[in-house]
């Protein structure tokens, strides 16, 4: 009877080290998982304050590029505007000078 009681302690006693070892290898493990899962949090803020910086950036680059478009815009019309004006004003004068011709040879 001893010598069942003495296997059976011994065999419980390695059972209950065995499982203190799986417990402690556990812990380790739930360690590294939460080391990464801050990295991983980490990341995500700094992906994510990038992100808003380049969609700042872009929104920027994007309202610089419609302005400079509309600067343009005003330069070539006010350009155009000056143009057609001088046609207009050479067409007025060639013309008067034309109708002041037809009335000098029709007398």
């Amino acid at each position: 009877m001893e010598t069942i009681l003495t296997v059976l302690s011994t065999i419980g006693v390695g059972a209950l080290a065995y499982a203190f070892a799986g417990v402690i290898r556990l812990s380790r493990r739930v360690e590294d998982l939460e080391l990464v899962r801050m990295e991983m949090d980490d990341i995500e803020v700094r992906c994510t304050k990038g992100l808003d910086s380049e969609i700042q950036e872009r929104c920027e680059q994007e309202q610089d590029i419609y302005r400079r478009i509309n600067e343009n815009h005003v330069q070539v019309e006010s350009s155009t505007d000056r143009r057609f004006d001088k046609v207009w004003a050479d067409i007025h004068s060639l013309n008067d000078k034309v109708s002041n011709k037809l009335d000098i040879s029709d007398r």
